[in-house]
């Protein structure tokens, strides 16, 4: 497999000649050999094009120039190599890099790499790599000269990865043939990675070179080495987000395969969401032996169990990085949340629905019924190889909806507390305390000297206690000696418990509590507070009533409790125990209710304030617009969570909060997750109640938008009838446009007509002017369908106005969208063009999805008409792909409808039937009559076999 670098951008820079600084002609050879790596299509992957060699007498400004170019364009990798002479500033601090008319007295003649850093954060590339080779490149890390480590705190480019050829106080080296550390890289890149690596994998093995393996090889090449008697410093790396993963070229080493692939492998399909074990994973070389010979028999079940925090997911994610190989489908990571304390075990319905979503089901592919939809899940499975990681499951019955089907070509690796002897498994592992010497060799791998004395003794004390080990090992990091730390262990309580894993557990968290000085226990109380599933440090300073910049910094001093991926932050399960046990010994559950609630409204505010920026603010204002969709990206689950705990309290804006919720879900097309909110608005809510009538409101809208029309009128007229009762003239007008959107949909435009003008009147009478816009495009809608163009375009265009004047850009963008659908259909394509693109443009800067389908779609349709068809099946088919994703099968069978006009038109007959049938096919079922209609008049149409 090649290495994919479709949307990449790479800036290489070298500089060998200097007007006042001495020359490095080895230089010279850095950027030509690096780009013609780079550009091979068997090693780098790079657009010839997108690799800009920047000149070596450039200035400052040309060289960030080029940078800044390529951060604006880059979609996949941004890649930026720098290669010379590197200074400090003024400050004596500001890493610099050289220009030829660079001079140590004259900064400003330098590039400084704070620009550079700047210029990368701001990219909205996938990966971004930087790549420093000079003196004191170190600087570029901010690290002080330590070692590799992932999100190391002041490396400020996130999902990134910087790569230095020295700390920031060492000089790097350069001989006339180039300098010894891009030499070495080019080396690598061309010839590829063999032999054993040092997770116990084969470099032969490995179809890309990674950022970590490029690291690695980097510093096992040039350890030891010198050059006329002076020491090659040791290559330096700082990442965040999975920065180590990144993918920098393709292996170009000989490719042998450790295992014979599954029978049936189809290509991939399933995300990869299992994380890498971490770099200090050591010994269970017998664990994973019996994992490998397991997995490789069909549909293969294998259980690792044991107590609480011993290893069993790092022991689960190190098998699959070995086996991840094997199975193209995908490496699926779930944790089910089995034994974590006080939250109830995922439901593995729900867990399937997820799995099939981000595997790219759209809602209308996953099926309601639970059976049907185990089934479903099935299917997949046996359709495309996957390896499942089930963590933390907490017996049989939980796990019984997700295993594969006998045979299938996945396989299963789960890990529990219990030993699951309910479930027919391949094989069991039961998980022993980890070994003295394997203890030894983790701390040696977080940087504690080999000759230290005690290491021995203190893992024995520990028992081999998984989680006792970063916690010991970083007070040995910080300078603590062995004796010292045996001697804070030798309490009567820590002895009594050290011949149980679980008492070890709870002995560790403690030691690190203890540790702690008051603030640092009160913001663990907070953590063990949280509902979940983890959190940013916004929210655990919502909760502890604190600024946000000050909870971020002193978290850093407790992340030996944490887990921190990508600035998120939950706590350990076992860890979560002991802290929600010493949090409820220390503090009031009036303390613990007040927190929650600073939550509840933290939550609910930033989701208030990130939908109204996506909704309200102008299509210049990008940058807060990424924000907010950021803000939602890593939010999502927490808010869910969140709103769970929230309806079981008695916070008095609960209700609100759940509706925001849901609404944001339905926004974001996550139509079942929005459903299952507001059936808990339902159940929590009385009866006769205005909120009862809005849930039930909204969930004729998610009914409506997945095609089920029938139950979109039941809920439309049930909430009418409500809101009748209740005397809510809104509500009412709501409703009762609803009900126009079903009417209009299904093709009953009289009835569309007088449900529209209905509701207008009411909004009129209210006052409300987002309602009357919604309404009177409603018309504009019937009125296009009925063929009276001149009206419609009269009502798109008042609506139009309504939301520039309301600053709504979603309500601008559907209307313009549907002024060019007059455009069209009256033969003014150009003007048509025109509109389609103006509303992709906002639709794309609102992160609007279906709407960015629909413009997609209706551009196909203009190109149709003006007989560009190789562009309207572009278009067509990118429709089709969005559509699906979304689960708008209306949608799908207009793309696919489109498809089959256009086959007809060319003459591709058979094609063309067979387009037209599947979107009748597609409007039967969801009772469009007119759509039906119109296939099945095409199909009679069509002459030769495809019509019969």
């Amino acid at each position: 497999m090649r290495v994919e670098q479709s949307g990449s951008r790479a800036v290489l820079f070298g500089v060998h000649a200097y007007d006042h600084l001495p020359a490095l002609d080895g230089v010279r050879h850095n950027v030509p050999a690096l780009r013609d790596l780079l550009t091979a299509p068997e090693v780098g992957g790079f657009a010839g094009e997108h690799c800009v060699a920047v000149p070596a007498n450039s200035t400052p400004t040309a060289l960030l120039d080029a940078v800044q170019d390529a951060a604006v364009h880059a979609t996949g990798l941004l890649l930026v190599y720098y290669a010379g002479h590197g200074h400090f500033g003024r400050d004596g601090r500001g890493l610099l890099l050289a220009t030829q008319a660079s001079r140590p007295d004259r900064p400003h003649h330098s590039v400084a790499y704070d620009e550079v850093r700047a210029i990368m954060a701001d990219s909205t590339a996938q990966h971004r790599v930087v790549i420093v080779d000079c003196c004191f490149s170190g600087g570029a890390l901010h690290m002080s000269g330590r070692e590799h480590r992932e999100g190391g705190p002041d490396f400020e480019i996130e999902g990134a990865c910087v790569l230095t050829s020295s700390a920031e106080t060492e000089r790097s080296l350069c001989l006339p043939d180039g300098s010894v550390f891009t030499r070495e890289l080019v080396l690598l890149l061309r010839d590829g990675l063999t032999g054993e690596l040092p997770d116990g994998r084969r470099g032969e093995h490995l179809s890309v070179l990674t950022m970590a393996e490029v690291y690695e090889a980097l510093c096992e090449r040039l350890k030891g080495r010198t050059v006329e008697g002076h020491r090659v410093p040791a290559p330096r790396m700082s990442t965040r987000d999975s920065g180590h993963r990144i993918p920098l070229a393709t292996n170009t080493a000989p490719q042998t395969e450790p295992l014979t692939a599954p029978v049936g492998a189809s290509p991939p399909a399933a995300p990869v969401t299992a994380y890498a074990a971490t770099r200090y994973f050591t010994g269970r070389e017998n664990e994973l032996t019996a994992l490998e010979q397991a997995v490789g028999d069909p549909g293969a079940v294998c259980v690792v169990h044991g107590r609480g925090g011993q290893g069993k997911t790092e022991l689960l994610r190190a098998a699959a990085a070995r086996l991840a190989p094997l199975y193209p489908g995908g490496c699926m990571e779930i944790d089910l949340r089995g034994w974590t304390p006080d939250s109830e075990p995922r439901n593995p319905h729900m867990v399937i629905a997820e799995q099939l979503h981000h595997a790219g089901y759209g809602p209308e592919r996953i099926p309601t019924d639970l059976t049907a939809r185990t089934e479903a899940w099935r299917l997949f499975l046996n359709r495309h190889p996957v390896l499942l990681l089930l963590d933390n499951a907490r017996d049989a019955t939980q796990l019984a909806p997700l295993i594969p089907a006998a045979g299938s070509p996945s396989a299963v690796m789960i890990s529990s507390r219990s030993e699951l002897l309910d479930l027919s498994a391949h094989v069991r592992c039961a998980l022993s305390p980890l070994p003295s010497e394997h203890c030894v060799t983790v701390w040696h791998k977080m940087g504690v000297p080999p000759d230290t004395d005690g290491l021995h003794q203190l893992a024995d004390r520990i028992n081999g206690s998984a989680l006792a080990l970063g916690p010991v090992g970083t007070r040995l990091l910080r300078g603590a000696t062995p004796t010292a730390i045996l001697a804070t262990l030798a309490g009567p309580d820590r002895f009594a418990a050290f011949p149980r894993l679980d008492a070890a557990e709870r002995t560790a968290f403690h030691s690190a509590y203890n540790a702690l000085d008051t603030d640092l226990r009160h913001l663990i109380h907070q953590c063990a507070w949280h509902p979940g599933p983890d959190f940013g440090a916004d929210s655990l300073a919502a909760m502890a009533g604190r600024p946000q910049d000050e909870v971020e910094v002193r978290l850093t001093e407790i992340e030996q409790l944490l887990i921190r991926k990508a600035n998120r932050y939950s706590l350990h399960d076992s860890s979560l125990s002991y802290a929600r046990q010493t949090a409820a010994a220390h503090c009031a559950p009036e303390e613990q209710e007040a927190s929650r609630q600073r939550l509840y409204h933290h939550l609910h505010t930033g989701l208030q304030r990130a939908r109204n920026i996506l909704d309200t603010d102008a299509p210049d204002e990008e940058q807060n617009a990424r924000s907010a969709r950021r803000w939602l990206s890593e939010h999502t689950q927490e808010v869910q969570a969140t709103a769970r705990t929230a309806s079981t309290s008695d916070w008095p804006q609960t209700v609100a909060f759940l509706e925001t919720v849901s609404t944001s879900l339905y926004v974001d097309d996550r139509y079942i997750e929005a459903q299952d909110i507001l059936h808990t608005i339902l159940r929590i809510t009385p009866a006769d109640s205005i909120d009862q009538a809005n849930a039930i409101d909204c969930l004729g809208d998610v009914h409506h938008v997945q095609g089920r029309y029938d139950e979109a009128i039941t809920a439309y007229e049930d909430a009418l009838t409500r809101y009748q009762a209740l005397g809510s003239p809104l509500g009412e007008a709501n409703a009762i446009k609803g009900l126009g959107d079903v009417h209009h949909a299904q093709g009953r435009y009289d009835e569309a007509a007088i449900a529209y003008q209905d509701a207008l009147t009411r909004y009129q009478t209210l006052g409300d002017r987002h309602g009357q816009a919604g309404a009177t495009e409603g018309l504009g809608d019937v009125h296009h369908a009925q063929g009276r163009y001149g009206e419609a375009a009269i009502a798109y265009q008042d609506a139009l106005t309504r939301y520039q004047a309301l600053g709504s850009p979603l309500g601008e963008a559907n209307a313009t969208k549907r002024l060019g659908d007059v455009h069209r259909v009256q033969g003014r394509y150009d003007e048509a063009t025109t509109a389609y693109q103006d509303a992709l443009a906002r639709y794309q800067t609102l992160g609007d999805r279906l709407g960015q389908a629909n413009a997609t779609k209706r551009l196909g349709d203009v190109h149709q008409s003006q007989g560009r068809y190789d562009e309207a099946i572009t278009a067509y088919e990118d429709a089709l792909t969005r559509y699906q994703a979304l689960g708008s099968r209306l949608g799908q069978a207009n793309a696919i409808k489109g498809l089959g006009d256009v086959h007809r038109v060319q003459g591709r007959y058979d094609d063309a039937a067979d387009a037209l049938r599947s979107a009748r096919d597609l409007y039967a079922e969801i009772d469009i009559v007119d759509g039906v209609t119109r296939c099945q008049k095409a199909l009679d149409e069509l002459d030769g076999p495809a019509a019969q």
